[in-house]
């Protein structure tokens, strides 16, 4: 399913015209649903029944980038990803510390102790530069 959505529920072409079948709505609707851009009752039983009966898989979006795990000159354990913008991003693994570099190797941004659902949202951020 092609979305811009950060969150959505995969399900195939047949799924969504049975789920628009069995709650009586449009498949428009029943996209909406997926794609989390209506959060009614409704919305949320389509999501439901999606998982449960038709193999639907819940996703999150991931930023598309060329991820590298190294061992610095100093000993310390770094993830590098590389985003197509030329945006670098430098994960210290060690302590969970990360630093954000624009295109000409300018360090923009760091933050300290980082866990995994900020550093989702700064790698979003990073692809979006």
């Amino acid at each position: 399913m092609e979305t811009t959505s950060k969150r959505y529920v995969d399900v195939t072409n047949a799924a969504k015209t049975k789920l628009s079948k069995l709650f009586k709505c449009t498949e428009t609707f029943v996209y909406m649903a997926l794609t989390y851009r209506k959060n009614s009752d409704l919305a949320r039983k389509v999501r439901y029944v999606a998982v449960r009966d038709y193999q639907g898989k819940p996703m999150h979006h991931c930023p598309e980038c060329e991820t590298l795990h190294n061992t610095t000159k100093d000993g310390r354990s770094v993830m590098v990803q590389n985003f197509d913008n030329g945006v670098q991003l430098i994960v210290d693994k060690g302590n969970g510390n990360v630093d954000l570099f624009n295109r000409k190797g300018e360090r923009i941004s760091h933050w300290d102790n980082v866990d995994f659902p900020k550093l989702s949202e700064i790698q979003i951020e990073a692809e979006a530069m």
